[in-house]
């Protein structure tokens, strides 16, 4: 159980981060960009890790 709940809580913090993120900003600079494609690349890791742990259960 705690397999299948861990990716989706780490999604759920990727996208709350990537929202902080964007409101607690003043400069858009390469720091901002580079946190910003970190999330989103960690919560397209997770997604593959759901998608191929679902797949492998049938």
């Amino acid at each position: 159980m705690i397999k299948n709940l861990l990716p989706i809580l780490l999604i759920i913090a990727c996208l709350v981060m990537i929202v902080v993120n964007v409101i607690t900003t003043d400069d858009y600079d390469n720091g901002f960009w580079m946190q910003t494609l970190s999330s989103v690349l960690l919560i397209f890791a997770m997604i593959a890790t759901l998608y191929s742990r679902h797949k492998s259960k049938k």
